[in-house]
């Protein structure tokens, strides 16, 4: 069987995922919780606060893009690149996940560039204050982490709140830039 329950108790189906299941309660619940590097961190640090990260990273147009990029670890866990990369079928899975998502919040798939580039700049950031691995944030692949970011631990309900209080705004943004003609 390959239907995962959320939170809110809705059944997402993995092979054929349908966008009216896409919850972003769900989706701020269970990124606040899951840890990024496997644990590895010197304190708890979610997927959820490193979202919220990228969208400030990003200018104002990209920041709800920026702040769902890893939506589909809601559905799927936060798995570890090495591991993604043995795995053949996950990606084609977790795009099909991820088209369901941007088409339910409308938003662009496959996403720009510029959320990945914020995305390893904030990864470089992650390096050096949450995993302390320095030499892997030098890595020449990653773009500098950004300026005056400092993370904090923050506990998962904050995190949630923030995510879910983030993507209210990032919504009526975009609603009044569409309705505008942005």
């Amino acid at each position: 069987m390959s239907i995962v329950r959320t939170y809110t108790g809705r059944d997402l189906d993995l092979a054929n995922p349908d966008p009216a299941q896409i919850d972003i309660r769900d989706i701020a619940h269970h990124l606040s919780k899951l840890d990024r590097y496997n644990g590895a961190g010197h304190f708890p640090y979610s997927v959820g606060q490193h979202s919220l990260l990228v969208a400030q990273a990003l200018p104002r147009e990209y920041r709800l893009q920026g702040l769902l990029h890893d939506a589909t670890e809601a559905y799927l866990g936060d798995v570890v690149s090495p591991l993604k990369s043995m795995l053949p079928d996950y990606r084609r899975i977790e795009g099909n996940v991820m088209k369901a998502i941007c088409k339910r919040f409308e938003i662009t798939f496959p996403r720009p560039k510029i959320i990945k580039k914020a995305d390893q700049a904030v990864m470089a950031a992650e390096m050096l204050q949450v995993v302390k691995w320095p030499d892997l944030a030098k890595r020449p692949e990653l773009p500098p982490p950004p300026k005056d970011m400092a993370i904090r631990p923050m506990p998962w309900q904050e995190v949630r709140d923030r995510f879910l209080e983030r993507f209210q705004e990032l919504k009526q943004e975009q609603t009044q830039a569409l309705g505008l003609g942005l």
